[in-house]
C-alpha cells in the first residue's frame, strides 16, 4: 500500500532524471540541480546553470524526454562507500556535492545510455513507466532556473485544460491552431505601438499643462483634467514638476472602461495630489482621503481613485483647499 502512495513521485523524480539529463546534453554544460520539489499537483525544480537557458532549449528536452519515455529506458541503481568511490566507477556523474558531506553511502541512478547522477529518492524501473512529461512553466532568478512540470495522468489533465485555452484564445482572436502563434505575436506587436504613441501623447499632453502662480505664496501649480493618459507617465510628471521649489500638482485621469464587464459600476477616474516637500502646509495623503475617499499615499505625493463625472468639482476643490492652507 505504502508502495503505491509513494509512486507517483518516484516516477516524477526519475522523469526530473531523464529531463536534466536532457537539458544537459543539449546545453553543452554541467548542470547542477539544487533541489526538486514534488507536490501533490505539480512538481518544481531548481537547477543552477553557467547560462540562461532559453525556452527553446527546454522544450526541446522536453521533446526527448517523451521520446526515451515511449521507446524505454532502464533505470539501475548501484550503492558505493563514498561519492569518491561513484566517481571513480562514473566520472561524469551529476551530484550535488554540498549536500554530501563526508564519507557516506552514496546512491547511484542511471537511466540507461542517458543520465547518472547521485540520488536517494525512489524511482521507477523503466522510464515507459513515466507515461509522460510536460514541462508547465518556466522563471529565472540570476543563476537558478525554476522548472515546474508534471508527469503522468497529471501532466495529461494539465495539457487538456491548455489546449481548451488555446482553443478559446484560437476562437477570440480568429487565429487557428496553426496560425494562432505568429497571430498573438502580431496582436502584441500592435499593441506595443500603440501603447508607445499613447504614451507620447501623454507626455505631449501633461507638458502642455500651463503653471500657474499662486500669488499668496509665490507657489506653482500644475493642474488638469484628462481622458485615457498613461498612469505611470502622469505620476512621472508630477514627480518631476515637484523637483522644483514650491511647485504643485492635481490632475485628473478618466480611466477607460471599455474592457468592464459590469454594467452597475460606474466610470471612475484617478486623483493624482503632489507637491514639493518644502511646502508643509501641504498634505497631500491627508488630501486625497478627505475629499477623494479611496486612496492615499505620502505627505507629498498621494493617489486616489474618484468618480467620474465628479473631477472637475474635486479638482476645483482641491485647488480652493490648497490656496487656502498656502
Amino acid at each position: 500500500m505504502q508502495e503505491s502512495l509513494e509512486f507517483p513521485f518516484a516516477r516524477a523524480h526519475t522523469a526530473e532524471h531523464a529531463f536534466v539529463g536532457a537539458l544537459q546534453n543539449l546545453a553543452g554544460q554541467t548542470l547542477s540541480v539544487v533541489k526538486v520539489e514534488h507536490r501533490e499537483k505539480n512538481n518544481t525544480a531548481f537547477i543552477k546553470t553557467v547560462l540562461k537557458m532559453d525556452l527553446e532549449l527546454i522544450l526541446q528536452a522536453q521533446e526527448n524526454v517523451n521520446q526515451l519515455i515511449k521507446t524505454g529506458r532502464s533505470v539501475m541503481s548501484y550503492t558505493f562507500s563514498s561519492l569518491d568511490e561513484a566517481k571513480k566507477q562514473f566520472p561524469s556523474l551529476r551530484a550535488n556535492e554540498e549536500r554530501i558531506i563526508g564519507p557516506q553511502q552514496v546512491t547511484v541512478i542511471e537511466i540507461e545510455n542517458h543520465d547518472l547522477a547521485a540520488c536517494a529518492r525512489d524511482h521507477v524501473t523503466n522510464l515507459t513507466e513515466c507515461d509522460f512529461f510536460l514541462v508547465t512553466g518556466v522563471s529565472n532568478s540570476g543563476n537558478i532556473t525554476e522548472i515546474d512540470f508534471s508527469v503522468g495522468l497529471q501532466a495529461r489533465e494539465v495539457a487538456t485544460r491548455a489546449l481548451q485555452k488555446l482553443l478559446n484564445i484560437c476562437n477570440a482572436t480568429g487565429a487557428n491552431i496553426n496560425s494562432v502563434e505568429n497571430t498573438v505575436k502580431k496582436i502584441k506587436n500592435q499593441n506595443d505601438k500603440l501603447l508607445g504613441d499613447l504614451k507620447n501623447y501623454s507626455r505631449k499632453s501633461l507638458d502642455s499643462l500651463q503653471p500657474y502662480t499662486v500669488d499668496s505664496n509665490k507657489a506653482t501649480l500644475f493642474y488638469g483634467i484628462f481622458n485615457d493618459l498613461i498612469d505611470s507617465e502622469i505620476l512621472a510628471f508630477a514627480d518631476k514638476r515637484i523637483a522644483n521649489s514650491n511647485a504643485i500638482v492635481i490632475i485628473a485621469n478618466a480611466l477607460n472602461d471599455d474592457g468592464n464587464n459590469n454594467p452597475v459600476s460606474e466610470p471612475t477616474a484617478t486623483i493624482v495630489v503632489a507637491a514639493n516637500e518644502s511646502l508643509k502646509a501641504i498634505d497631500c495623503n491627508k488630501i486625497v482621503k478627505e475629499i477623494a475617499g479611496r486612496g492615499g499615499g505620502k505627505s507629498h505625493f498621494a493617489t486616489g481613485l474618484i468618480k467620474k463625472d465628479e473631477m472637475a468639482d474635486i479638482v476645483s476643490t482641491i485647488i480652493a483647499l490648497v490656496k487656502k492652507k498656502l
